[in-house]
This record gives C-alpha cells, sequence and structure tokens, in this order.
C-alpha cells in the first residue's frame, strides 16, 4: 500500500460517512468532502501531527452544471504530501463556510469564487468584489448558463 493511500484511509476513517475518496487521472490523492465538515477537516488536516498540512496553494470554483463545486490544493511540506478536496454544493444557494482563518491563503481565492460564482462565502470577514464593480448586478459570470448585457454567444 502506498503513502498515499494510506492518507486517504486516514481521512476517511477520521470522518466516516463525510469523505469519500474520489479518483483523479493523473492518479493523485482526492477526497470529497461534505460541506458540513469542512472547517472540521481543514483543521484537523493542519492540526494532525501525522498530516501538517500546511501550504493551501489554490481554491477555486466549478460549475459542473447539475452542481457547483469548490476545489481546494492543499500540502504538506514538511511530510511532502499533497491532496485535493472536493466540496459539491447545490446550484440553487449555495454556501460554505470560510478556512481564511485556518489557511491565510484563503482569503482572497473566497471572495473570488464569491463574486465570480455565485457562492456564499459564510463568515468570511470582507466579501468586497476583487474583480467586478462595486455595482455588479448581472449574476455570478463564471456559471454557465451566465448571459450578461453585452454578453455574446459564438456560433457553432
Amino acid at each position: 500500500m502506498s503513502h498515499s493511500s494510506k492518507l486517504v484511509e486516514q481521512l476517511t476513517a477520521a470522518f466516516p460517512e463525510k469523505v469519500t475518496k474520489i479518483e483523479l487521472s493523473p492518479e493523485q490523492d482526492a477526497v470529497l468532502v461534505e460541506s458540513i465538515i469542512v472547517r472540521d477537516f481543514f483543521k484537523y488536516l493542519k492540526d494532525n501531527d501525522s498530516m501538517k498540512f500546511d501550504y493551501l496553494s489554490s481554491l477555486s470554483g466549478v460549475d459542473a452544471v447539475e452542481h457547483l463545486e469548490v476545489v481546494y490544493h492543499i500540502s504538506s511540506t514538511v511530510n511532502k504530501q499533497k491532496l485535493t478536496v472536493k466540496v459539491k454544493l447545490p446550484t440553487e444557494k449555495p454556501e460554505i463556510d470560510t478556512i481564511c482563518d485556518i489557511y491565510r491563503a484563503a482569503d482572497w481565492f473566497e471572495r473570488e469564487i464569491c463574486e465570480l460564482y455565485g457562492i456564499n462565502i459564510k463568515n468570511h470577514p470582507d466579501l468586497r468584489p476583487l474583480l467586478l464593480p462595486e455595482d455588479w448586478d448581472e449574476g455570478p459570470p463564471m456559471r454557465k448558463g451566465w448571459t450578461g448585457r453585452d454578453f455574446i454567444v459564438k456560433p457553432e
């Protein structure tokens, strides 16, 4: 058994029925986490002595049409491990807890997914827009069904 599969086994055992192993290509450690445990999950990754996931390299939103996703890429510089964490959210009223107090790097990433995907980041200290004008009222522009005032559909 590889070192990486032991990591996924430990996470699924620590959060039974809330964390599921997922397969990505190319092969890498990845888990699907229920949104209700996001804060506890990331605290566990960071504070657990056998894991020490101390570096959040990216956090992004994804419109998968039937649902939205928040995808985290996190690493342990101590143990030289990487992990992809996915959280599925409904397209209607999507929300997830902030982790910017756990990983400071999450701050602007969370603001961006709130602004561009319309995902509410609960308890975030400052959700001011980063990219769009303050008076933007055309909805989240990264959603696949989005059409704004000046949106031009490319012919097929």
